[in-house]
């Protein structure tokens, strides 16, 4: 197998990006969101060191774009189902807990916003799906240590994002 050169890569991203991207866009009608994903695939591309020659490989490169597409519409699932699941009874909130709650909610989803697409998804395989560690690493095919390091990362955001409010929020 080729190992993939500096020249390579260019070539393939200058014959394909626009392409992926379109293809992307034509899926979800979200241009940045295309632009976003054709960078994924391309970034992977790279990281790892893959070799596609643009015109025989061509069906590979729309499957990954295709994969990374259905990954991220899942994501951003279940992102929303977490973030929808944080619901108390409106009835039970006195008015200064409503406001304490609709806060912490926001601030919450501030937290979730700027962690890393990887920290965000191994935290919400964790908390929301309530997978182990082993698990997530085995479903993104990566260390137990690197699972281990980006729930504490995320851990450490929110709880400086939600530091004024109670700490036990945070480590349920």
């Amino acid at each position: 197998m080729k190992k993939l050169t500096r020249e390579d890569f260019k070539y393939l991203f200058d014959q394909k990006f626009d392409s992926i991207r379109s293809f992307i866009f034509f899926k979800c009608s979200d241009e940045e969101m295309a632009s976003d994903i054709a960078q994924d695939v391309f970034t992977r591309i790279w990281e790892k060191g893959i070799y596609l020659h643009p015109d025989k490989d061509k069906n590979l490169l729309y499957k990954m774009a295709s994969d990374t597409y259905i990954s991220k519409i899942r994501r951003k699932k279940t992102e929303l189902n977490f973030v929808n699941s944080i619901t108390i009874e409106n009835s039970e909130l006195t008015g200064e807990d409503n406001l304490k709650y609709q806060d912490i909610k926001r601030l919450y989803s501030k937290a979730l916003s700027e962690m890393t697409s990887q920290e965000r998804e191994t935290f919400l395989m964790s908390r929301s799906q309530g997978l182990k560690y082993e698990e997530i690493a085995l479903s993104l095919n990566i260390s137990v240590k690197t699972v281990e390091k980006r729930i504490s990362n995320s851990l450490a955001l929110l709880k400086r994002r939600l530091g004024q409010y109670n700490k036990s929020i945070v480590t349920k």
